[in-house]
């Protein structure tokens, strides 16, 4: 966090304060994970990470996270090599500045809505 710019900072905090809001109204707590190069964003009430957020000096790199279960290859997530890096991942964006930030909140809320919704458990047994 400490190599974030501070416009990135301005931006990055305005993103945060938005998305506590949103979750507010739904009755549900963002609770958000600070390390020195990456932020982790997790819904209370959905019970895991919907996004984690790379700031820099200059923007703002956003990973949006869906649930395992809705990737097709939720297996390879566990066996992608360490050299792989996050450039692997599909869903990622940056944020430049404030322009971007607006759309990038839209997404963020998307990744948390969908961050709520659970599987129905089934009533068959196997």
């Amino acid at each position: 966090m400490t190599r974030a710019g501070l416009e990135t900072r301005a931006c990055l905090s305005r993103l945060l304060d938005e998305l506590r809001e949103f979750a507010s109204s739904r009755n549900d707590d963002i609770v958000v994970r600070v390390m020195s190069q990456w932020i982790s964003v997790k819904s209370k009430n959905g019970g895991r990470v919907f996004a984690e957020l790379r700031p820099s000096k200059e923007r703002i790199e956003v990973f949006i996270l869906p649930p395992p279960r809705e990737l097709g290859f939720s297996r390879m997530i566990d066996r992608a090599p360490p050299s792989q890096g996050w450039g692997w991942f599909k869903s990622k964006f940056m944020v430049d500045g404030n322009g971007g930030a607006a759309t990038a909140l839209r997404l963020l809320r998307i990744s948390y809505l969908s961050s709520l919704k659970r599987d129905k458990p089934s009533s068959r047994r196997r």
